[in-house]
């Protein structure tokens, strides 16, 4: 009897543990983040907290990444999204769910439509609102009307998860309480890219450079990201036919996907030190990176410069306007360089680099201590230490 009893007010303490309901709206769940996700989960699951991630079908541009998958039942949500205006604005029929979740948590896009009536019930009190920000380096539209729009609809928040420190800079520029700003330094799973990159053996490089046709001992450059116009791709393959002008031996290898598939398959068919591997993940991702001296992004800089740190590869990059905030991770001379906007500067900078031993390993050992500092464990803890005291909050 007395067994029978502890078991019953074992499992009613387990129900009422469970006091408050979260849920994370995004549109779609790219692979690099299930990982958070799950961990969230548990996090917040040891705190008496439910987590749910709301999130849909893709619009063009991101199933042409090829890189989305599908979260367990017990932490997804998947609804049908309506997207419009070519992809630019989206509808989720969710707002009743939202409305029985204590906290919502929301991109700060002015193109999700629910964000306005969301932002609107908010002020009554229920649901709390906190906004997940993304801030570019610099925002060129600054005082246009949807920047505006962005600031104004952000506002309504109260609580904002910063992708970065210079993420928070631009809130506390814009007046948001610092008390209620969390910053979870966006990442990956380095752990396990880290681990994949342990697995490879010797035999396995010598195998798979075999099989593209890459020399062992060549110079190789990496590009790994989606194929779209912030990554200026054209700026890449320009900089390369600099490049092999003065090293003929230089490869590069190419990998994911995006509606500018095109572009890099007319490259990869008109020089064959260049090479097209399509969305690559695990091993194959792997073996590419440790064949790799460097990381070749000319364009937007994102998530990708921690695989390039994981794998200890320079990130190579150059001054525009456009970085996500992940830019914020490179640190000039020290695990990356950062080039004038300028091909032949840029080409100029990697034919050096190449050709300077101890410099590029000096480069090596820093983007190596510089993916210590940030892990998708950490991001979790930060994210849920900030949920957490978002619903304290009265």
């Amino acid at each position: 009897m007395l067994r029978k009893l502890r078991a019953l007010l074992s499992a009613s303490a387990v129900t009422c543990y469970v006091r408050a309901r979260v849920l994370i709206v995004q549109p779609v769940v790219p692979h690099y983040r299930s990982k958070l996700y799950e961990l969230l989960y548990q996090h917040l699951l040891q705190n008496g907290i439910e987590l749910q991630v709301a999130y849909g079908t893709p619009n063009a541009d991101q199933a042409a990444k090829h890189d989305l998958v599908d979260l367990p039942e017990s932490i997804g949500l998947k609804v049908k999204n309506y997207w419009f205006f070519g992809g630019k604005v989206l509808y989720q029929p969710i707002f009743w769910r939202m409305l029985s979740a204590d906290l919502v948590i929301v991109l700060n896009a002015n193109g999700y439509l629910l964000n306005y009536p969301l932002s609107v019930v908010a002020l009554l009190g229920r649901p709390k609102l906190a906004y997940w920000v993304w801030w570019k380096k610099l925002r060129t539209e600054e005082g246009s009307f949807t920047e505006l729009l962005r600031r104004q609809i952000t506002r309504a928040g109260q609580w904002w998860f910063a992708y970065t420190a210079g993420t928070r800079d631009y809130l506390l520029l814009d007046g948001m309480p610092s008390e209620q700003i969390t910053v979870v330094n966006n990442s990956v799973d380095i752990s396990g890219f880290r681990a994949a990159l342990r697995a490879v053996t010797a035999a396995e490089l010598h195998n798979f450079a075999e099989v593209n046709h890459l020399p062992i001992d060549a110079p190789i450059g990496v590009f790994c990201g989606g194929l779209y116009g912030d990554k200026r791709l054209e700026f890449l393959f320009e900089a390369v036919k600099l490049i092999h002008a003065d090293r003929p031996d230089f490869h590069l290898l190419v990998l994911g996907d995006g509606v500018m598939r095109d572009l890099v398959q007319q490259a990869t068919g008109s020089d064959h030190r260049i090479h097209y591997l399509g969305p690559s993940f695990g091993k194959e991702k792997a073996l590419c990176f440790r064949l790799s001296k460097l990381f070749l992004c000319p364009g937007l800089v994102g998530l990708a410069i921690l695989d390039a740190f994981t794998a200890s590869i320079p990130m190579i990059t150059t001054d525009i306007a456009d970085h996500g905030p992940e830019f914020d991770y490179l640190n000039d001379g020290v695990n990356g360089l950062l080039i004038a906007d300028e091909v032949r500067a840029y080409a100029d900078a990697i034919v050096s680099l190449l050709s300077d031993e101890p410099r590029l390993k000096n480069l090596s050992s820093g983007a190596a201590l510089s993916a210590q500092q940030y892990s998708i464990e950490n991001m979790a803890e930060k994210f849920a230490e900030g949920i957490i005291s978002c619903l304290k909050r009265p």
